[in-house]
């Protein structure tokens, strides 16, 4: 049996669907699945991610380039004649799709000699069906194409499953398969070494209380929010810092955010890390916190941050909205609040700060939770389930 995973993002891009999209074609390509995997090319980096695979990669470098992406449909062209081209060479016998790119690109071709199966995090629809944005409407028709011709829908969440029904897709040939985390953020010990390099990098003393969000710097992931509730929090805990581990659009809006609350020094901008380098700030922090929220169209399908801090023993605090409600048990693993509220994201913070056993308790629940749920080996053995089943 040969598979073809098409993605429009991949390592060593960093973000949630690339890291899923990775994981995927390392697991499933260890298995006796033949795989290919179709992604874009970004540079000369792309060599060091693709050997150690144990599968196929064929890079498509038009449709990262930053000038196709500002041409409407110009990235979904090119990701259409490289994925036909595939195709025609590889001949799978199941192609799934990541990314509503890459859905709508299958969506536009002529013939399906193959099972298509789609994975669905949840922003494409929102964005694509819901959304008012001329261009991502026009995406709605190849994609719902694509809906209709495939064999399985794979949906993140329970959520993510209501919403791919609300554009009318039968609830049958949706499957709900949870992202897992790797074994090593379950199985790995502490580096203490290395987080009193990172505590010395960024100045954090070891009597720092660390927050901690790994994510784009946008609105949806809520970084905007947690420096607004800082004024409260510094109150009870000054001695406080709050990383912001990620690259955006909005850092510098959000550094001038903190500049106007006076909280400037409590906050620090990392940029992007290496996905592998993420274990060791997680290990560093007090509360891993991402109040998510609507925005731009966009939701969080299942954030593959929160169940990593999860893996890790930390508190998690999260928006009560999307794929969250379901990565973080309420007063359990960790606070669902308000995304939109200051004073109740302060007020969760000050509570798991001011409560240690809360803290450690939510944190073993939380692993628990991971172990019983999100593993990357049950993630991938569902996968292949779902894949054969499809044919």
């Amino acid at each position: 049996m040969k598979l073809l995973i098409y993605t429009h993002e991949f390592p060593p891009f960093l973000g949630g669907l690339a890291t899923t999209s990775h994981k995927l074609a390392n697991g499933i390509g260890a298995t006796d699945i033949d795989v290919v995997v179709l992604a874009p090319g970004y540079g000369p980096e792309d060599q060091s991610v693709d050997e150690k695979l144990p599968c196929k990669v064929i890079r498509a470098p038009m449709i990262s380039k930053k000038w196709i992406k500002v041409i409407p449909f110009a990235e979904i062209a090119y990701g259409q004649r490289y994925l036909s081209n595939a195709i025609r060479e590889e001949k799978p016998d199941a192609v799934l799709f990541i990314t509503e790119e890459a859905e709508a690109a299958g969506g536009n071709l002529n013939r399906y000699d193959f099972s298509p199966i789609v994975r669905i995090a949840g922003s494409g629809i929102t964005t694509c069906f819901y959304g008012n944005k001329f261009f991502k409407k026009v995406m709605r028709r190849p994609m719902k194409k694509l809906y209709d011709n495939a064999s399985k829908i794979i949906a993140v969440s329970h959520n993510t499953k209501e919403l791919v029904e609300s554009v009318g897709v039968p609830s049958d040939k949706i499957e709900v398969v949870y992202n897992g985390v790797e074994n090593y953020l379950l199985s790995s010990e502490p580096d203490q070494g290395q987080i009193n390099s990172l505590r010395n990098s960024y100045g954090i003393s070891s009597n720092d209380k660390v927050l901690l969000t790994v994510a784009r710097v946008l609105p949806r992931k809520g970084q905007d929010m947690v420096i607004r509730s800082l004024p409260e929090v510094l109150k009870q805990f000054p001695n406080l810092k709050y990383l912001i581990v990620g690259d955006g659009r909005y850092r510098q809006k959000f550094s001038e955010l903190a500049q106007e609350l006076a909280v400037s020094e409590n906050v620090i901008f990392t940029g992007g890390v290496a996905h592998e380098e993420v274990i060791s700030f997680i290990d560093m922090c007090d509360i891993f916190v991402m109040p998510n929220r609507y925005w731009n169209n966009k939701i969080e399908g299942l954030p593959n941050a929160l169940i990593e801090a999860s893996a890790r023993k930390k508190p998690l605090i999260a928006g009560n909205h999307g794929g969250s409600v379901e990565a973080v048990k309420d007063g359990e693993t960790g606070f669902l609040v308000d995304p939109e509220s200051p004073e109740d994201l302060a007020s969760a913070i000050n509570k798991i700060l001011g409560d240690e056993k809360l803290a450690i308790g939510m944190g073993a629940a939380g692993k628990e939770n991971v172990l019983k749920n999100h593993t990357e080996d049950g993630m991938i053995k569902n996968y292949i389930d779902v894949i054969r089943r499809s044919l």
